[in-house]
C-alpha cells in the first residue's frame, strides 16, 4: 500500500527517462520529464553542481490537489518538495518521507525553497511552481550528491485538496490517486552556464525547513452539547479490538456504545465505495483489492492525524491491510507478556476467536488456488536450496522456524473477513448495543481517577459530551497511533506531551495539573521493518498483474460471484518463517512473497518477534501524533541479524538456478546500511501492559490505566512485544482475553493473580448475545 510520497522513493528498476525543454515563462532550459497524466518536472543545475538547483513542477489542477517530488530512491528519510494551490496562489513545503502517512515538515534552517515568480502561478487548468531549492543537494540519505551522474526522481499528484492549505508546514496530504511514478535524470544534461542568471530571478522565501512549530489546526470550538443518552460502556474505536470487546460486553446485557471516527466499510455495513465491476461489494469486501486501496477512487479510509498509516474506517486496520492472519505462536505471549497473559492463560480466548474468525489458507470456495507459479517456484527454492518444510500456517501456529506455507488469510465466503463480518452482526442484533460512525473520540472526561464520559467530535467539528452511567467504563481501542492522543488529551502521559497539548492549537479541556498522571504513554513503540528482495525467475511466465484485479476479466468476475477465483484471494502467494539464534537472543523472520511481473519474484522479509529496536510516539501542537524517535533498526543486534538473514537467502539463491538476485551487487550489509526498509505498520507498545505501577507500564494486567478506576485500553498499544507475524490475529486474541477480564473484574470473577477465576469465564464458544433486540482504529497490518 502506497500513500503519498512513500511510494515516490521506490526505485522501479525500469523507469521513464528525462528530456530537455525550455520554459516559455522564465526562459529556463530544464532537463525533465512529462507524464501522460500531464504532470511535468524539470531541473537545472550549474556547470559545476554544488548545493542548489532550480526545479519546476507543473501539475494539472482545477484549484485543488497537490504535486510532489522526491529527491532520492529511498522509502524513508528522503527530501520531498510539495506544492499546492491555495486561493489563487501556490504554497510549497519541504517534507521528509517517514512512511505510510502524510510526510512531516523537514527541519533544517539551511535548506529553503525560493520561488521564481514568472514560473509560479495557478490558472484554470494547471499549477506551476518554479523555484530555487537552496541547500537541497546534500549528498546524504535525504538527497542526491553533486557528483552523481544519474538520479532517480519520484513524483506523485492528487486532485484532492490538502488539509490546512494555507500553512506550508501544517498542511497534510491525502493519497496520490491522480498519478505517481519515477524517472531517470542524467545530471550532466541539466547543467547550464546560464544557471546563475536564472537563479537570480528567485525571491527569498519564508518556505524554509526551520524548527519553528506552526499551528494549522482550525479546531477552536470549545462549546460541547451534552447527549441525552448514557451508557454502561463506551468504546473508542471500531477496529478489530474495539468491535470484539464491544460485542462481548454487549453479551452481558449492559448498554454499549461503540464509536468510530470513520465511515462504514463493507457493503453489508452500509459502505458504498463499490468496485466498478460489481455494485454490491465495496473495495474493502474484495480480497484481491487489498493491494490497490491507496490508488482506488475512495481513499478516505486512512487517518490524517497520526504518525503513520492507520485505518479510520469501520474495521480499522482489518479493512485496509493485506489480510495476513498469522495465528500467534505460544512464545509470542510467553516471552514478555505478564502474569495472566501467558499462553496457558490466553489459549481459551484464542479458541473463542478462532471458532468465529479462524482464517484460512484456501479462500476460494471452489477449493482451487489461482495464480500459483510464484508458489511453485518458491516452494522448490525453499525446500531444496534452504531446507525448509511445508506446513499449514493455520493448523500449525507454533511452527515458525524453517517452514513455509500457503498464505494464511482472514477471509470467509470468498470475502474479506475480520470482526466486521464475524462479530459486529452479533452486536447489531441486540438492542443494548449502538454503533455511531463519523464520531472521533477527543478525550476521556475525568473527575480525578474516575471517568464520567467522553468528549467527541463529529465530521463537521461539532463537539458533544456523552456520559457514562454510574459504575460504567470507557475502553480505548484507537490503536497504537491514536490511543496515546486520547490519553494525552485526558491528562495522562509524560508531562512534556501533556504540556504540548496544553500549549497547542487545539481546544482541549485538560484536568488540573495536580491531576495529571505521569505514565510512559507513547514509549516502547515497536514495529516490523520490512526489507524487499527481488529475484529473477524464468519459471514465472504467466503471472497475474494489477489490471487483472483492478479491471478483472468477466471470467474472474463470474468466479468471484461464486466466492471463488483470483479475486477471492489476497495478494501474497507464498509465506515462510524462520529464526536466528545469537548471543543477543533469538530473532524471528517472516517472508511474504509474490510475483508482480513475468520473470520476477519478490520477497518481503520482516524482522519480527525478538527484535530490540524501539521508538517513541509524541503529539504535536496540532493534536496529531508524531514519531519523536523512530522505532526501526536502531540496535546493532537487529542490524546484524537482518544482514545475516539476507545474506543467507542471497547465498542460497546464488548457488541455485531457481531464483537469481536481480542485483548481483547487493548484500545484506548494503541493504541494511542504506536503511532500505519499509515500515510494517504493525505498531505495538505505546500503552504497554505491566504487573506493577513502577513507571514502565501504562495499564495493569486487567488493561486498566494505572491511577484510574474505570478507564481501560484494549488494542495493539498494550502489547509488550511484537508477534512472529502480522498483528491482526494476535490483536483479536488479546481483545477476547481483555473482554473476559473486564467483565470478570466488574463481577468479581478474578483471583488474586488477576486471572479469570476457573469456571467464571464470562463467554462460551459460539455464544449468542443475551439480550434481543473512535476514534482511530487498530493500525494497518498486512
Amino acid at each position: 500500500m502506497r500513500p503519498f510520497v512513500s511510494y515516490l522513493a521506490l526505485v522501479a528498476g525500469a523507469y521513464a527517462q528525462s528530456s530537455g525543454y525550455t520554459d516559455a515563462n522564465t526562459g529556463i532550459t530544464f532537463q525533465g520529464y512529462e507524464d501522460t497524466t500531464g504532470f511535468k518536472y524539470g531541473m537545472a543545475v550549474p556547470v559545476t553542481p554544488a548545493t542548489d538547483f532550480i526545479g519546476q513542477m507543473v501539475v494539472p489542477s482545477n484549484g485543488s490537489g497537490y504535486g510532489g517530488i522526491s529527491l532520492t530512491g529511498e522509502m524513508v528519510g528522503s527530501l520531498l518538495i510539495v506544492a499546492w494551490p491555495n486561493s489563487g496562489s501556490v504554497v510549497a513545503s519541504l517534507r521528509e518521507t517517514s512512511g505510510y502517512t502524510s510526510p512531516e515538515a523537514y527541519t533544517n534552517a539551511s535548506i529553503s525553497l525560493n520561488p521564481i515568480a514568472n514560473g509560479t502561478f495557478v490558472n484554470s487548468t494547471h499549477m506551476s511552481y518554479t523555484f530555487v531549492c537552496a541547500g537541497c543537494i546534500t549528498g546524504d540519505s535525504l538527497s542526491f550528491s553533486a557528483s552523481a551522474t544519474d538520479l532517480v526522481v519520484g513524483w506523485a499528484m492528487s486532485a484532492k485538496s490538502v488539509t490546512n492549505p494555507s500553512s506550508s508546514s501544517g498542511a497534510t496530504f491525502v493519497y496520490h490517486e491522480a498519478g505517481y511514478g519515477d524517472f531517470g535524470l542524467t545530471l550532466t544534461d541539466a547543467e547550464s552556464s546560464s544557471y546563475d542568471t536564472w537563479a537570480s530571478m528567485a525571491t527569498l522565501s519564508n518556505t524554509t525547513s526551520s524548527n519553528t512549530t506552526t499551528c494549522s489546526s482550525t479546531s477552536t470550538n470549545t462549546t460541547a452539547t451534552v447527549s441525552n443518552s448514557t451508557y454502561d460502556y463506551i468504546i473508542a474505536g471500531a477496529g478489530p479490538a474495539g468491535i470484539i470487546v464491544a460485542e462481548r460486553l454487549a453479551e452481558t446485557g449492559k448498554s454499549v456504545l461503540l464509536l468510530e471516527r470513520g465511515a462504514a466499510s463493507t457493503y453489508a455495513t452500509g459502505g458504498r465505495s463499490v468496485v466498478d465491476w460489481n455494485s454490491t461489494v465495496t473495495q474493502y469486501d474484495v480480497p484481491a483489492m487489498d493491494y490497490y486501496l491507496t490508488t482506488a477512487s475512495d481513499t478516505s479510509e486512512y487517518c490524517t492525524d497520526v504518525a503513520n498509516m492507520a485505518g479510520c474506517i469501520l474495521g480499522g486496520g482489518t479493512m485496509v491491510n493485506a489480510m495476513m492472519f498469522v495465528r500467534p505462536q505460544e512464545r509470542d505471549f510467553d516471552d514478555k507478556w505478564p502474569t495472566g497473559w501467558k499462553w496457558s492463560d490466553v489459549s481459551s480466548s484464542a479458541d473463542r476467536l478462532y471458532e468465529r474468525n479462524p482464517g484460512t489458507t484456501l479462500s476460494s470456495l471452489d477449493g482451487k488456488r489461482y495464480d500459483q507459479q510464484a508458489f511453485t517456484t518458491l516452494q522448490t527454492f525453499f525446500s531444496k536450496a534452504m531446507g525448509f518444510s511445508q506446513v499449514d500456517a493455520i493448523q500449525s501456529p507454533n511452527a515458525k522456524t524453517a517452514v513455509y506455507s500457503y498464505p494464511p488469510w482472514d477471509a470467509q465466503d470468498g470475502l474479506r473477513a475480520g470482526p466486521v463480518k464475524t462479530y459486529l452482526p452479533l452486536a447489531n442484533a441486540v438492542s443494548n448495543f449502538k454503533l455511531k460512525l463519523n464520531t472521533k473520540v477527543f478525550r476521556a472526561i475525568r473527575s480525578n481517577s474516575t471517568v464520567t464520559g467522553v468528549e467527541v467530535e463529529s465530521s463537521t467539528g461539532a463537539r458533544q459530551i456523552i456520559n457514562l452511567n454510574t459504575g460504567g467504563s470507557v475502553i480505548l481501542a484507537g490503536g497504537s497511533m491514536s490511543t496515546p492522543r486520547i490519553l494525552y488529551n485526558s491528562g495522562i502521559g509524560p508531562t512534556d506531551q501533556i504540556t504540548t497539548v496544553q500549549n497547542g492549537c487545539v481546544s482541549v479541556t485538560l484536568p488540573a495539573e495536580d491531576e495529571w498522571i505521569n505514565l510512559p504513554v507513547g514509549q516502547n513503540l515497536r514495529d516490523h521493518p520490512i526489507f524487499t528482495l527481488t529475484f529473477n525467475a524464468t519459471s514465472i511466465n504467466d503471472t497475474l498483474v494489477s489490471t487483472d484485479f483492478t479491471s478483472p476479466s468477466q471470467t474472474n468476475i463470474d468466479l468471484f460471484a461464486q466466492g471463488s477465483g483470483p479475486l477471492a484471494q489476497s495478494g501474497q502467494r507464498f509465506n515462510f518463517w524462520t529464526s536466528l539464534n545469537s548471543t543477543n537472543g533469538t530473532r524471528f523472520f517472516q517472508g511474504t512473497c509474490s510475483s508482480t511481473a513475468d520473470g520476477s519474484v519478490r520477497i518481503k522479509l520482516y524482522l519480527t518477534h525478538g527484535l530490540t529496536s524501539t521508538g517513541v510516539l509524541g503529539i504535536d501542537s496540532n493534536g496529531a501524533t508524531e514519531f519523536t524517535t523512530d522505532p526501526w533498526m536502531n540496535t546493532d543486534a537487529d542490524k546484524a541479524a537482518v544482514i545475516s538473514m539476507i545474506d543467507t537467502i542471497f547465498a542460497a539463491a546464488r548457488n541455485s538456478s531457481i531464483i537469481i538476485p536481480s542485483d548481483a551487487s547487493q548484500t545484506g550489509a548494503s541493504i541494511v546500511n542504506a536503511n532500505s526498509y519499509t515500515q510494517g505498520d504493525h505498531f505495538v507498545g505505546t500503552t504497554i501492559i505491566g504487573e506493577t505501577n513502577d513507571g514502565t507500564s501504562v495499564v495493569d494486567t486487567n488493561t486498566k490505566v494505572w491511577g484510574m478506576d474505570n478507564l481501560f485500553v484494549v488494542d495493539a498499544s498494550i502489547h509488550p512485544d511484537l508477534p512472529t507475524g502480522n498483528t491482526q490475529a494476535i490483536v483479536m486474541v488479546v481483545a477476547e482475553h481483555a473482554a473476559a477480564k473486564i467483565v470478570a473484574l466488574a463481577s468479581g470473577g478474578l483471583n488474586s493473580t488477576g486471572s479469570v477465576t476457573s469456571g467464571v469465564a464470562p463467554f462460551a464458544n459460539n455464544t449468542t448475545p443475551a439480550v434481543g433486540g473512535d476514534d482511530d482504529d487498530d493500525d494497518a497490518c498486512e
